[in-house]
């Protein structure tokens, strides 16, 4: 195992838990706001992307003040927000309610796995980052992988209320934890005055005018609002259309895990031999075929294998996607390049599930998933294109051979 800084393995334990808790919950929200609120499918998700608003104001304020301030009080106000948040949705009843509760939750919810990706940036040298992101992966699946079997045990024994609480519960100890074992890591970037020498508030008109990043972010958006359905729509389509319980749905949450955990050091390892882009490219066109491959499943069998080939890409995708962002972004922006890459989750999650509600409301359930797969297609399209740029340019830069 690498020997990464103390303060690495706290953040590894940390984001086992976090991953544990969300992940009791998540694969059951389209479920509950259909069944606790009796609204449509379209509605629930647009609840999703007010969710996803709030997360994008939410992170780009944050993300600022990260790079200015330091890394550990907003995680910490992040995780007492969430422990509130998730504790109020346990008893919410109406759809303002939940208007309201699902705003406030995209606000908080990001804020601590931003911390974390940026504190490893911070304490990781480039060269080992791309492994310690996989293990940070590793362990966040492991949680992913039990939470959910956790969560639909205790839906079926008690109640969604129940795993509500519980998940409160867990994020009002991890607030706890980072408060008491986590220190600061923010980087002593400061000009001749000893002043941060990005102020806050500025530097997103930079990020949007770095077309490498800009390019890289819109392709992988694609993939991720393809990806989405899987985790968002398909346990409604599951159970809707074949009747699968929610417990077979949280089976396959718990394959997509178990794969993550088992293979996603060694998988980097292997990528780290190749052009992040390309590397990009490659896991997009996977993406692609595993989510067209849920148009033609009918039962857990054949939804495993699509989950399967899903897993895949995501193995390649994930990681490499963050060491990119980390090499790239000035370091006294750092938090803002890789909060607004971790931004494609959420804002996909509440864009993607709209477009997949649409087309199953509107044209037949089947339609989703083709959609998503031209999604990722496109993408794997994208990056391939970011790829032959970024190669030419290199090119360009290199000094010409003398004459002979």
């Amino acid at each position: 195992m690498p020997d990464y800084p103390a303060q690495f393995w706290l953040l590894f334990v940390g984001s086992f838990v976090t991953r544990c808790g969300a992940s009791m919950i998540w694969p059951f929200v389209t479920v509950i706001l259909r069944e606790r609120l009796d609204i449509p499918l379209t509605t629930a998700a647009l609840l999703l992307t007010i969710q996803s608003v709030t997360g994008l104001l939410s992170t780009l304020i944050v993300s600022s003040l990260m790079d200015n301030f330091g890394r550990k009080l907003p995680a910490l106000l992040g995780l007492a927000g969430a422990s509130a948040t998730l504790f109020a949705m346990a008893t919410a009843d109406s759809l303002e309610q939940w208007v309201i509760l699902m705003a406030m939750s995209g606000a908080v919810l990001p804020v601590f796995n931003n911390g974390v990706n940026t504190m490893i940036a911070d304490m990781v040298s480039a060269e080992r980052r791309s492994a310690a992101y996989a293990l940070i992966r590793m362990i966040g699946n492991a949680g992913i992988a039990i939470g959910p079997v956790i969560g639909g045990i205790v839906v079926t024994l008690m109640s969604f209320e129940a795993v509500y609480v519980a998940v409160s519960g867990i994020h009002a100890l991890l607030t706890l934890f980072v408060l008491l074992a986590i220190r600061e890591t923010i980087p002593a970037t400061t000009d001749e005055a000893g002043k941060r020498s990005n102020p806050a508030g500025v530097g997103y008109g930079a990020i949007l005018r770095d077309g490498l990043f800009m390019g890289m972010f819109a392709m992988y958006m694609l993939v991720m609002l393809g990806n989405t359905q899987v985790f968002v729509l398909l346990p409604v389509y599951a159970k809707e259309v074949f009747g699968l319980m929610e417990s077979e749905y949280s089976l396959l949450l718990s394959i997509n895990a178990a794969m993550v955990v088992l293979l996603q050091y060694a998988v980097t390892r292997r990528c780290d031999r190749y052009r992040p882009l390309r590397v990009m490219g490659w896991s997009a066109l996977i993406y692609a075929v595993g989510l067209g491959s849920v148009a033609f499943g009918y039962d857990l069998s054949t939804f495993s294998v699509s989950m399967i080939i899903v897993t895949l890409g995501e193995l390649m995708l994930m990681p490499t996607a963050l060491t990119f962002i980390a090499s790239i972004a000035p370091i006294d922006m750092r938090a803002r390049y890789l909060g607004i890459l971790g931004l494609s989750w959420p804002l996909a999650a509440g864009i993607g599930p709209v477009i997949g509600g649409f087309l199953s409301d509107n044209f037949s359930p089947v339609s989703t998933w083709l959609a998503a797969s031209a999604m990722a297609l496109l993408g794997a399209l994208g990056f391939a294109l970011l790829a032959k740029v970024r190669n030419m340019r290199s090119l360009e830069r290199q000094p010409a051979m003398a004459p002979r």
